[in-house]
């Protein structure tokens, strides 16, 4: 992690600026900076007299070139002498165009792949339909830095990676838009079976996304999540899907060749989407209308979303600086509250709806009375 060791920072009154670089408030060890289109936080921790240890919240941490630059300016401003650094040596990897956020665009994709692996059935979707573009998301960022590599060298431009929750990410999509969702040997959870990808919102979701005639693929190893998906298909009051039983695929990962070696069955699922749907809401709004209070340090646990609220801050000038993580079960988001008169979010959540539902109950809940 790149920080400092100083010794004797001077921080003057804020708000203050160094190079274009804005310190915006202190609350306790956390200082709030504006850099470019970045906003973060530095952490001021003691680390015994007249000795500080400056570092940056992992969970906002800007782009490195924006951190240096911000370490810099805090230098200037505060007059502090560093003792030890290790951010000289630190080289940042390069943003690929081709990494998408949560907060951008969607309304391009025509193709998702889901928990895409080495990327060998990505790359294959890229290269059959060079006209399409293919959106592969995944949660292991190792399976992703290989895939932009390859991506890179070998020239393929219709590819975009995000890193994010295929269960909450296809409510960025827009209605009636895929032509196509893959989901080749996922983990089957067979002692977790909550932790599935597949379960009727899931599947909601991926007949709301798809357009008339689109596809939703399965393919998997295990017996039991190919008869546990037929069990939820069988839910609904008309649907069309086919199955079949080791039947050779246009491309094999390695994980299948492996498998096939052992002898192990491979089963498919494919279902037709022919239902039209609404267009869903894109843009969420996550203001505040009056101060909050009555904290309570709790976890709150609801049906699709929780709230915790874990520390506040008294702000220099008055204020609080709320810190806590609200969303989804298994995408839980930190976000960081300037509770004054009129609050707001220092960084906007996500614009999903678990958070936006999270951020309306939020408001009820500490609500001043």
């Amino acid at each position: 992690m790149p920080h400092l060791l100083i010794e004797s920072p001077q921080l003057p009154p804020l708000p203050a600026e160094v190079e274009g670089v804005k310190f915006l408030f202190k609350a306790g060890e956390m200082i709030g900076v504006e850099s470019g289109n970045y906003r973060y936080f530095l952490k001021l921790i003691p680390k015994g007299e007249n000795r500080y240890l400056l570092k940056y919240e992992k969970k906002t941490r800007p782009l490195l070139k924006e951190l240096k630059k911000g370490y810099l300016a805090f230098l200037q401003l505060t007059g502090a002498q560093i003792i030890r650094e290790n951010i000289s040596g630190i080289k940042e990897k390069p943003l690929s165009p081709y990494l998408k956020k949560i907060e951008e665009d969607f309304s391009d994709i025509d193709i998702v792949e889901i928990g895409f692996g080495t990327g060998r059935h990505l790359i294959h979707l890229a290269r059959e339909y060079p006209e399409k573009t293919i959106l592969g998301v995944e949660i292991y960022n190792p399976a992703i830095e290989q895939v932009l590599r390859r991506v890179k060298v070998e020239g393929i431009s219709n590819i975009r990676v995000i890193n994010y929750d295929a269960r909450l990410l296809l409510s960025r999509i827009p209605s009636n838009r895929l032509e196509a969702i893959y989901l080749h040997f996922p983990v089957p959870w067979d002692d977790k079976p909550h932790r599935r990808v597949i379960n009727r919102p899931f599947l909601n979701e991926v007949f709301r996304s798809l357009k008339v005639g689109g596809i939703f693929h399965l393919r998997t190893d295990s017996e039991n999540y190919f008869r546990y998906t037929l069990e939820q298909l069988l839910t609904y009051p008309r649907i069309e899907f086919q199955t079949r039983k080791n039947f050779n695929y246009k491309t094999i990962s390695k994980y299948e060749e492996r498998w096939k070696k052992l002898g192990k069955s491979i089963f498919d699922i494919i279902i037709s989407n022919w239902e039209e749907s609404p267009p869903n809401r894109q843009q969420w709004e996550f203001e505040f209308e009056e101060r909050l209070c009555n904290w309570s340090f709790k976890p709150l646990v609801y049906d699709r979303f929780v709230i915790h609220i874990e520390k506040v801050y008294p702000m220099e000038g008055g204020g609080e600086l709320v810190q806590g993580s609200i969303g989804a079960f298994d995408r839980v988001e930190r976000v960081f509250i300037i509770n004054k008169e009129k609050p707001y979010y220092f960084r906007p959540p996500a614009p999903i709806e678990e958070n936006f539902l999270a951020h309306q109950e939020l408001k009820r809940v500490f609500r001043c009375r």
